[in-house]
């Protein structure tokens, strides 16, 4: 069957930059967090980088702090059932990454991670002034589509199509969308685009994929939406498909390039802006960040199983290369 730069990113206005963490400041008492994430597992790159942000701060797993973490596995619709049952033990703090992030009351504070614009999808009033009791770390995923295609065309000369699978209840997979047609009328790419309600639909997209380097996978998910990162990746691992992710997360398991903020960096993030609540800032006072760090990242060893010649111009501005 047919199988299935390095780039300076201007600041969005009101959007500012993270910080060195302040290691001399310390917690006040022990405190207790709710974690929930739309990944498959509960400590993976971000939270990871969250918790080890906050050891810096003084908050020691089981002596200082108790985490409390949930994670969705990719199941979405969980999330305001799951999100109310960590709110009902009354912890200190609640974090959530990506997806996974909704208002969940009005009293506990909450810090985000992962998001794309948290105004649009209404978890803050502004960018510099939050408001209410919710603050964190913006990625720009939908805003960077464009340059993610436009990389991965520079990646891959030969490419022609790029399925685009998405959720089109989720308000970032169609905004990255739409910032990928754009791109796609500049290149002359034609998008393969496929609206998904349940993961079994991802199967048919994927079996419209041919080899020989006219096919891509563009990923617009930077969590584990109906397993469409994730399945996709299987794909093009096993069918020799070239695949361009928005996190290198995925580049590091073999997905053929990224370009997109660094998830680790950005659990880091939220760990200071987390210390900050627990010592008496109110969130409604700490403006939403910019991820400290985007990278474009290209993975050597995925080139050469599928054939592919990267130009070398293109590979010097690069970020990192796996080999």
């Amino acid at each position: 069957m047919k199988i299935a730069v390095h780039v300076a990113i201007p600041l969005a206005a009101g959007f500012v930059l993270g910080s060195a963490p302040d290691a001399s400041a310390q917690p006040l008492k022990s405190v207790r967090i709710g974690i929930l994430t739309d990944a498959m597992a509960a400590w993976h790159s971000t939270t990871e980088g969250f918790r080890d942000g906050l050891k810096e701060f003084g908050y020691v797993a089981g002596k200082t702090v108790v985490f409390e973490p949930r994670a969705l596995q990719g199941e979405l619709a969980r999330a305001p059932a799951m999100m109310a049952e960590l709110v009902r033990q009354r912890p200190d703090l609640l974090m959530c990454v990506s997806d996974a992030c909704r208002k969940a009351n009005e009293t506990i504070p909450m810090v985000f991670v992962q998001v794309s614009d948290p105004v649009r999808l209404g978890l803050v009033e502004s960018i510099s002034r939050p408001g209410a009791n919710i603050t964190g770390v913006a990625n720009l995923r939908a805003e960077l589509t464009a340059k993610r295609l436009e990389l991965f065309k520079q990646v891959v000369p030969t490419l022609r199509r790029a399925l685009v699978s998405y959720d089109p209840t989720q308000k970032e997979e169609v905004e990255s969308l739409a910032f990928a047609r754009i791109a796609a009328g500049r290149l002359g790419l034609t998008l393969l685009e496929r609206p998904l309600a349940a993961r079994a639909d991802v199967e048919a997209g994927l079996a419209e994929l041919e080899e020989g380097g006219r096919d891509g996978i563009l990923i617009v998910q930077s969590g584990t939406n109906l397993n469409i990162p994730g399945r996709s990746l299987e794909v093009a691992t096993s069918n020799n498909l070239a695949s361009m992710y928005p996190s290198s997360f995925w580049s590091n398991y073999g997905a053929l390039a990224s370009y997109g903020a660094d998830q680790y960096s950005q659990g880091r993030q939220a760990a200071r802006l987390a210390h900050k609540i627990l010592t008496g800032t109110p969130p409604r006072e700490i403006p939403v960040e910019l991820p400290d760090r985007i990278e474009f990242v290209v993975n050597l060893k995925t080139a050469k199983r599928i054939g592919l010649r990267i130009p070398p111009q293109v590979l010097s501005r690069a970020d990192r290369l796996i080999q």
